[in-house]
């Protein structure tokens, strides 16, 4: 369903806005623990997801994909920024509106053994949202228990089972199942088949496409597998220590990758065919990541980019749409006027944000 999507998200329903995102960590030292600093993991995120689209979300390790994600569903205590789920704010929600929110937002998460309790059977992982925030009887949270299971392919016979008597691909299915047991719209798929053997993620993705298909989930997609985000993403977002530096349409973004990021990120994806991988480009980054506690002046990527210029290493670029749905965060596009005068809705959203008017 994913090229089907591309055409339609200009008039689709915006499900997650999130503008001016932050998510720093503080550092502290000394006997004191005095506070020295902070980890900026996330730093000035914006976006949107379209209701029933998957976002895929990439970039290296450590470059605050799954702290984005995270953050999003409120699993952190967002440093700033706003989040809004279905039109209502998520980052600033009181407890109890926040637990309210709750069903309408879930996460798979990327560790399926992990993210399971070894101490309870499938039934009580299953169930124990249907506890939490419904009324269910027990009859009714038996059959719906099945129901859940029947949906992510699990043998019904496996109810009283514990996660370690299950392979890895059967966990992240029980995960799969535990998120959806409160019907929520959205989704973050934090590199849910990481953790899994190669033979199992195309069942995962293709379960994940399947559900999305018959239940009209949105999902955002956190992953490294330029591959799997390929095939599943409709639109992709590219982030480099904390900050997204180029966003649009998946088949666009594997096609024309206008950041240099983007680009030496899509070159290290192999090719399966032998006579174009011995002739295309591989781009090779020079250094080492940052640390995102010191992050350089100016554009985040001046120490590594290839075709950094002067400006580059004390001007922070403006992230921006430089062609329609395609936003970007990079010098090279201001010297060539790609898109001179214009201000997207995302910048503006963010100048609102550093104003307050969103609050």
């Amino acid at each position: 369903m994913g090229r089907a999507m591309l055409d339609a998200t200009n008039t689709q329903k915006t499900l997650v806005t999130v503008r001016g995102l932050k998510m720093y960590f503080p550092i502290h030292s000394g006997f004191l623990r005095r506070h020295t600093g902070d980890v900026k993991a996330v730093d000035g995120v914006s976006f949107d997801i379209y209701e029933g689209e998957t976002l895929g979300l990439v970039g290296e390790s450590g470059c605050g994909k799954s702290t984005c994600g995270r953050a999003l569903i409120r699993l952190y205590e967002v440093t700033d920024g706003v989040v809004t789920i279905n039109g209502k704010e998520i980052a600033k929600a009181n407890p109890q509106d926040l637990r309210a929110m709750r069903p309408t937002m879930q996460m798979v998460f990327q560790d399926p053994q992990a993210s399971l309790n070894p101490r309870m059977t499938l039934a009580s992982i299953i169930g124990e949202p249907l506890i939490e925030h419904t009324k269910m009887t027990k009859a009714e949270r038996q059959a719906r228990i099945y129901e859940l299971m029947d949906a992510v392919g699990l043998n019904r016979s496996f109810v009283n089972r514990y996660p370690h008597e299950f392979s890895g691909g059967q966990r992240q299915r029980i995960g799969i199942a535990r998120a959806l047991a409160l019907n929520p719209k959205f989704i973050v798929c934090d590199e849910p088949i990481a953790a899994l053997d190669v033979s199992i993620q195309a069942q995962v993705v293709n379960l994940l496409e399947e559900l999305q298909a018959r239940l009209g989930l949105t999902y955002l997609f956190i992953s490294h597998d330029l591959s799997m985000v390929r095939h599943i993403a409709d639109r992709v977002a590219v982030m480099y220590l904390g900050k997204v530096v180029e966003l649009g349409p998946r088949d666009a973004i594997f096609a024309d990758p206008l950041h240099p990021y983007t680009e030496a990120l899509l070159s290290a994806v192999p090719e399966p065919d032998p006579s174009l991988e011995n002739t295309r480009e591989r781009i090779i980054l020079k250094g080492d990541v940052p640390s995102p506690a010191n992050p350089p002046k100016g554009c985040n990527f001046c120490t590594r980019c290839p075709k950094v210029m002067e400006m580059c290493r004390s001007i922070e670029p403006t992230y921006r749409e430089v062609q329609p749905g395609r936003f970007l965060a990079c010098h090279l596009y201001d010297q060539n006027n790609t898109s001179a005068g214009s201000t997207s809705g995302i910048e503006a959203s963010q100048k609102h944000v550093q104003q307050g008017e969103l609050q």
